[in-house]
Order: structure tokens, then C-alpha cells, then sequence
């Protein structure tokens, strides 16, 4: 089984936890040939990384959108990249039926997948021919995808997040700061901390609100003399618009930037502040502390991984309906911002001298 192919198409936060399975197999099989199958809007995740030998970008939302001449000819393409790589392993990640028609049509003799139980679609198991159970139906989504390397017999599991960035990354937003003229205080030798709050998310579900968001910056500010930068994506403007609007003072503000540009930023930080989102786990794979707001998800499947992070989620009758829409929300308005700013100083005294 020297030549794998990793199917996992997005979300960003996925993506991010399933870099551990290629850091696993890179580690193991040092010679062995490695693509990965992934959507064009998350990419970006993957950009720079030495342990993958190709990146096959597909646009499965293009498709299903316009399923014309020109969508055919792609996908026809992509069938016959994937023919010509001969792979003899596809692992499929994603556990749905789009994923699973891409591991199967890339020829490999073995297809890895999840089990009926643990597949995000019933029908995804149609397209495997060695299903696993991860156990624990709430084990974490990285220890899940982990275990689909069962079959390799790997003596030693590698739980690590290969995130790069390059240095015109880093001059991008050394410009920011400068333009913004913001300068550390340090005081007893140790800088004035930056938290990265990022209060958008790709649910509205997943979102804690312009207020609540809004008192926590100027309780941080005042209360643990820190900076406050509110980090977004395309899109999300009008929270963060929001946010600064209903405060006395205006916060920072992050410039647009790509995920590449992200990872620089936060690679600035010492906390991060957010729902469940792609930057929150990317933070978490950096090993930045996260106080994470939980509502719909279950945070012991979707979490930030790892250590040193506080998980606000109130556990009630509907906990981890993982639903895009709410009329309710009961879950988010549960957790007040005197618990999110509790979390903050906890994780601020224990790995700041203020």
C-alpha cells in the first residue's frame, strides 16, 4: 500500500483535523506516494506542506450547481488524474456519498471508510470495502479519523497539525501593525497580551452574538489590559461592524486576509476567542489556548484538540442536534459573558504576567 490517496474535502476546521492522518502515514511510510482530494476553498490548509506529494482541487459545489459540458469535462479530468495515479489505497474521511464516488472512482483497490453507524451518509458505505468503527460515538473527530488507519497496523500515531505560512505572510501583517502603530507594553517582562476574538461562524447556530461579544472586548480591555483584535472571513463584516458600533471605543480590526495570512496573525496571539469554526481549530493546532463557545456541536467530537483550552457549553434536552437554523438557540444564550470573561482570566493568569 505505497500509493494512498486521503479524500477529504472541506470545511476548513475538518481539514485541519484531519492533517494528523498524513502526518501519521508520511511518518510511517516515508517513501510511500500521498494526494489528497480536496475542495478549492480550502486548499489553502494544505499549501506548503512537505508530507503530501499532490493536491487534486475539485468543485463538487460548481458541479452540483451547473452540471453542464464544461462540468463534465472537469470531472472527466479529475476521474482521469486519479486513474492515472494508480493509487491502491483511498481512505475517505468525509464519510458522504460525494466522497465516496471520488475514492472509488479513483481506481484503488482498497477503499477505507467509516462504518454504517459512524458515515455522515448511510450511503456511503455502498463505496468502501473496509468499513471501521472508531468506537465511541463521541470520540473526537481527530481520534476518528485516526482510527481508519487501523488497516496499515501503524505502530506509531503521530496527533500533529502541520500548518505553514510564508514570510511574505508574516510581512503582510508585520505592515498591519506597523500602520496601526501597535506597540507591546510589556510590564515585569512579559509583552501586553493580543486575543484574537473571532465572533462569526459558518452556522448562525454557532454564533454568540454582537452583544455579547461587545461587553466581553470591553471587559477585556479594562479589566486584564490586553488588546482585543476581532479577526473575520468573507462575509462577515457587518458583526464585526457591529461590534465596534456598539462599543464606546473601537477595538482592532483585522485586515481581510487568506488563511495563510490568518495563521500569520494568530501565530501573534496568545489567546483565541470563538464559536465553533475553522479558526478556532486552526488556533487550537497552533497550540494557542481557546476559550470556545459551544451551542449546537458536541464539543467532546468537535472541540478544539488538545490541551490548555475552556469549553463553555450548556448541556440541555436538544444538545448536539448540530442544526443550521434555530428559532430557540437556547444553548448560546445560556452562556453569559461573565462566564466567557471567567474563562478568559483563567487562561490569561495561568500563562500571563500582567
Amino acid at each position: 500500500m505505497n500509493r494512498i490517496l486521503i479524500v477529504k474535502l472541506s470545511s476548513i476546521g475538518d481539514v485541519v483535523h484531519a492533517l494528523p492522518v498524513l502526518r501519521t502515514i508520511r511518518h510511517n511510510l516515508p517513501d510511500a506516494y500521498i494526494a489528497w482530494v480536496i475542495e478549492d476553498r480550502a486548499k489553502e490548509i494544505l499549501d506548503g506542506n512537505k508530507d503530501i506529494d499532490r493536491v487534486i482541487i475539485v468543485n463538487t459545489k460548481k458541479w452540483r450547481k451547473r452540471l453542464d459540458g464544461p462540468a463534465f469535462r472537469e470531472i472527466f479530468s479529475i476521474i482521469k488524474t486519479l486513474r492515472e495515479d494508480r493509487f491502491d489505497t483511498a481512505i475517505d474521511l468525509q464519510g458522504l456519498i460525494k466522497s465516496g464516488v471520488i475514492s472509488i472512482l479513483s481506481g484503488a483497490k482498497t477503499v477505507i471508510g467509516f462504518d454504517l453507524k459512524s458515515c455522515r451518509e448511510s450511503l456511503n458505505i455502498l463505496f468502501t470495502n473496509k468499513k471501521i468503527s472508531p468506537g465511541n460515538k463521541d470520540v473526537h473527530i481527530v481520534d476518528k479519523n485516526l482510527s481508519l488507519l487501523k488497516p496499515f497496523g501503524f505502530k506509531e500515531i503521530k496527533r500533529e497539525f502541520f500548518l505553514s505560512h510564508s514570510p511574505k505572510d508574516d510581512e503582510y501583517i508585520d505592515d498591519f501593525f506597523a500602520k496601526i502603530k501597535l506597540r507591546p507594553i510589556r510590564r515585569m517582562g512579559a509583552p501586553k497580551p493580543l486575543i484574537a476574538i473571532n465572533p462569526a461562524a459558518g452556522w448562525k447556530t454557532k454564533e454568540w452574538g454582537i452583544k455579547n461579544y461587545a461587553e466581553l472586548c470591553g471587559r477585556i480591555v479594562k479589566e486584564i489590559n490586553a488588546d482585543v483584535i476581532l479577526t473575520w472571513g468573507p462575509g462577515e463584516e457587518a458583526m464585526v461592524n457591529g461590534i465596534t458600533a456598539s462599543m464606546p471605543f473601537s477595538p482592532l480590526v483585522a485586515p481581510p486576509t487568506s488563511i495563510k495570512q490568518l495563521i500569520a496573525l494568530l501565530r501573534r496571539c496568545r489567546l483565541f476567542i470563538g464559536g465553533d469554526t475553522g479558526p478556532l481549530h486552526i488556533a487550537a493546532a497552533l497550540k494557542i489556548p481557546t476559550v470556545a463557545i459551544y451551542g449546537p456541536s458536541n464539543p467532546s467530537r468537535n472541540g478544539p484538540y488538545g490541551d490548555g483550552h475552556i469549553i463553555l457549553h450548556k448541556e440541555i434536552e436538544c444538545s448536539g442536534c448540530y442544526k443550521r437554523n434555530c428559532d430557540i438557540l437556547k444553548c448560546m444564550k445560556m452562556i453569559s459573558v461573565e462566564e466567557v470573561f471567567k474563562g478568559v482570566k483563567e487562561l490569561t493568569s495561568n500563562s500571563l504576567t500582567l
